[in-house]
This record gives C-alpha cells, structure tokens and sequence, in this order.
C-alpha cells in the first residue's frame, strides 16, 4: 500500500511453532496475536514501514519462569527494535562516516529518516570483530582538547590498523592494556617517559624501540640552542654568506634599445633602518635585567617570580649569547622573488598594470596568485597602495636577513643532498668561526649518520665522546639519550618506527574536527575504529 509519504507493506508471521527465548523449547500453543510498525530500508526513494502481525505463545515446559513469550523473528530485526537489521546497519555506516548531524541530513536525503541521537548511539553499540593478538604494536599521545587532556593512541603495526584508544596519557591506561595482551613483542614509541615506565610495567618481555624522527627532533632542538648561543657571534659570518650568495639582478635599459620608452626610474638609496620599536626596546632592558640578576647569583626561578616571567624564557635568556629578535614585519620571500629580474624590466619599460605582468609570469611558469603579483609590483615601485596610476622611483631590493638559529637547526638536520648551496655555505662557515660549534656539529653529524643508516653499533663509543664535548648542549642531548639507551638503540639497528602511528594520529584529528571536537571518547573511539 502506498500513501502519498510512506510505502506501507504487511507481514504476517505464518511459522507453526517458536522457540521460548528463557527455556528454547519450541512451541505451538499460540495466545494471541499483535501488530508492531517498524521501518526498513527506502523504495523508490520512499520511506517504507512493516507492518508486522506476530503472535504470543504459551511455554509449554511447566518450570520454565517465562509462560508468555512474543514471537521473535532474528532474521529481520532485533527485539524490542522500531527498524529492520539491514536499516539499522545502513544508519550505523552513515554515522560512522559522517556524525550524527550530517549523518541525519544524508539519512533524511536518502528517504531513512533519523535523529542524531539514534545514528549516535548505534555508532556507539558497534561491536568489532575479534582480532588476534597484537605482537608489534605503537603508541603515541594525542590531544583531545590541546594543552588541556590528552589521550594515547595504539596501532598495530603488522596489520597497520588502530587496536585502541585510551584516556590519558600517563601511562596508566597503557600498563593495564598492555597487561591485558600478553602477546605484545615490541613497543615503538616516542621519547616520552610515561609509555617507557608503563611498557616496563605492563609488558617487561617486549621490545621498545625509539622512533628514529624523535630522535632527530630532539638532536634539532639541541643544535638550535647550540646556534642561539653562538647567533651573536655568528651573525655576521651568516649575513656575509648571505651577500655572497646573492645573485645580482641584471641591469635593464630600455631607453638606449628604444628611445620612445620613457627612461628608467632611478634607484633610491637605502632607507635607514628604523629605530628600534618599544616593545623591542623593553625586551632588550629586560634581557639586560635578567643577565644582571643572574650574575649577582640569583636562582633562575627566582628570576622568574620577580620579573613575571617564565623560567624557559629566563634559562633562555640567560644561556642565549644576545637578546633574541624575531624581527616582526619583515619581508619574508615569495615566489615571485625568482621572477622579480622580469618585473624589474617591465617595470622600467613603463608598464604598471599587475594584470599583465602576472599573465606573463603565468606564461614564465609561475604558479602563484595575481594578488601575489601585485603586492609586489607595488613595493617594487614604490606604491602607497592608493587607487590611481603607481609611479615612484624603483626601491631597490632589501638587504638579505640572515637566518634564524631555528631556520639554520631544520637546514642542519636535513639530508644533505636535500640543502641549498646556500646553506651548505652558511654551515661551513660556521665551523670555521667557532671551535666549538665545529666540534658540536662534527658529533652530531655522526649521529645524524647513525640514524640515517640505521647502524647503531658505535652508539656506546659516541655516548662516550659526545659526554666530553664543549658544549653543554650536546651534553644534554647525551644524558637523555642514557636514560634510554637501550630503546634508542633498539632504534638504531630494528626497522620498526612510529610513522604508521603518526599517519593515525592524523586520521584522528580529521575525524575529531568533522564532529566540531565535542565528541566523546567512546563515540570517537567507534568511529576511529570500525569506520572503513
């Protein structure tokens, strides 16, 4: 039967006997009979409800507590359900997919209305088949609300799937999953304490391999304290590197090739460089009183309280050879700095219009934006940026900035086939400025080699060079290294490492943004889980 909104169809249950669902005994002693609706999957792009006559029996067994029971009938849906089995899975898949609100709005477009809630909770019922037991497993944190609470996060590695999701990251959760699975053989993991304590705790039989990009990150992070330190001094062996390096721009001169042109515009001379702004100069006098403090013997944290400050910036500060300055504002390179020779040429032949121009370049291979294109056709002329025709002098092209202690750390650990010719330049010099920052980045070299080449044998002979070095920051790197030798040898000489678990962890965060991050842990732990 069809209504103008819902396909009607009517079933009538016509078995001779039913089982008792308390006792199983079947039976044929029917009491009565009764009607329940429930919906099933669309018709023709209409909703379709079944209306089902099913009968109530009598238990024939005298001991049995049941003496009544409704018909079931498992093969179309579950009892007390108001939807068939083949609706409930194709809402269970929607929210798995989309949520509950954009999984309701597919639903309704898909003539199976439902809530939210509902797609929700059936997400939520979903239980995932039984899978053997893990041997090579990976853990990793990841933050339900950043800063604030985190969870852990633990993949198979074998069949390169995620086994669970737990709360915290404390390692509590971890030690009681882990004793749960006995099977587990190896553990890869970051650098954090917590999971090496809690795989000790949970499982001492297993294998625990440091990620190897961890440790590249942590010998990074040493090397750019390293050239923090040393920036002052370095500075200018950096910005004479970085003249050296600079190509010269041709000179164009369309007036003598065509006399109708009008002449180029000449250069202006360099602007002198602005004086230093307040906020600048405030850091500078608060730099000077943290040195000061911490010459008269003041405790860093000390420091801190009376300055307000935090103690990282103040052990910065104090370690750091100059006030750091992250220059805000300044220029910072496009892609149409490889073109500006181009520009520079139009420019001079009299042409102002940005349109043109980044036709041109289109045509030169560029593949930015015209907006890109135009912000610098302008400061090449010198535009105010007011709407009419943009005239002035060319500005000739600013003095290059020596990169930061940061940028110079990321060039470092790069592989060196991987450099620009520039900062292979940047870091010879480097060496021959300072004979410690030589001998720094000559131990770091062979680790970096150790990581690369996965050859860790000479790892004990390195701890042990490295602990003599000059600087106080490789010496760290060493000590944290010895609280975890035997991972971070693992590291060093097994195959296994935690990049399947950093592409889950991304995984994760697309899922948990789709639901706003409002999700809970059960529900996002479904959808992370059993959505294909």
């Amino acid at each position: 039967m069809l209504t103008p909104t819902t396909a009607v169809v009517l079933l009538v249950a016509t078995s001779p006997t039913a089982p008792c669902p308390r006792c199983g005994a079947p039976s044929d002693r029917i009491h009565s009979r009764y009607r329940r609706t429930v919906a099933d999957l669309a018709l023709r792009e209409r909703p379709v409800a079944l209306r089902l006559v099913v009968r109530k029996f009598r238990c024939t067994q005298p001991d049995c507590p049941q003496a009544i029971f409704c018909e079931r009938l498992p093969q179309l849906l579950a009892p007390r359900a108001r939807t068939t089995a083949r609706l409930t899975r194709a809402h269970r898949a929607i929210g798995l997919s989309l949520g509950g609100e954009a999984g309701a709005r597919l639903a309704t477009q898909l003539a199976m209305p439902t809530s939210p809630d509902t797609l929700l909770r059936r997400v939520k019922s979903t239980a995932g088949e039984p899978a053997p037991t893990p041997r090579y497993i990976g853990v990793d944190d990841w933050a339900i609300r950043k800063g604030q609470r985190y969870g852990t996060i633990i993949v198979d590695l074998e069949r390169g799937c995620i086994l669970d999701l737990l709360p915290g990251r404390d390692g509590a959760a971890l030690e009681a999953w882990l004793k749960e699975h006995p099977g587990v053989e190896v553990v890869t993991r970051d650098r954090w304490a917590a999971f090496a304590q809690a795989t000790t705790a949970g499982a001492p039989q297993a294998k625990q391999v440091a990620d190897r990009w961890h440790l590249l990150k942590n010998l990074r992070e040493a090397v750019e304290k390293l050239f923090d330190r040393h920036y002052t001094k370095l500075k200018p062996i950096l910005q004479e590197a970085a003249k050296d390096t600079e190509a010269p721009a041709p000179a164009a001169q369309p007036a003598a090739d065509n006399p109708a042109l009008p002449p180029a515009p000449v250069a202006t001379p360099l602007v002198e460089e602005p004086a230093p702004s307040a906020k600048r100069q405030r850091r500078v006098e608060r730099y000077e009183r943290v040195r000061q403090l911490r010459e008269a013997g003041t405790p860093l944290r000390q420091i801190a309280r009376d300055l307000a400050m935090s103690v990282k910036t103040v052990r910065r500060y104090v370690a750091g050879g100059g006030c750091p300055d992250w220059k805000p504002g300044r220029q910072r390179p496009t892609r149409v700095d490889a073109y500006t020779a181009h520009v520079d040429r139009r420019i001079a032949e009299g042409c102002r219009n940005a349109a043109e121009v980044h036709r041109e370049l289109v045509g030169l291979g560029f593949c930015g934006s015209y907006d890109a294109v135009r912000r610098h056709l302008a400061r090449r002329v010198g535009s105010t940026g007011r709407p009419g025709p943009r005239v002035g002098p060319l500005s000739p092209p600013a003095a290059p900035a020596p990169p930061s202690a940061r940028k110079l750390s990321f060039a470092y650990v790069r592989r060196a086939q991987d450099r620009e010719p520039a900062e292979e330049q940047q870091l010879a010099r480097m060496r021959g400025a300072e004979a410690e920052v030589a001998e720094a980045l000559g131990l770091a070299d062979e680790f970096v080699a150790m990581v690369r080449q996965r050859s860790g044998t000479t790892l004990a002979d390195w701890l042990a060079r490295a602990a003599e070095s000059a600087a106080p920051e490789i010496r760290g790197f060493v000590g944290g290294i010895r609280q975890d030798e035997a991972a971070v040898q693992a590291g060093l000489t097994q195959a296994w490492s935690n990049g399947p678990v950093e592409g889950h962890v991304n995984r994760l965060k697309v899922i948990k943004r789709t639901m706003y991050g409002r999700a809970g842990l059960a529900l996002l732990r479904a959808r992370v889980l059993y959505a294909a």
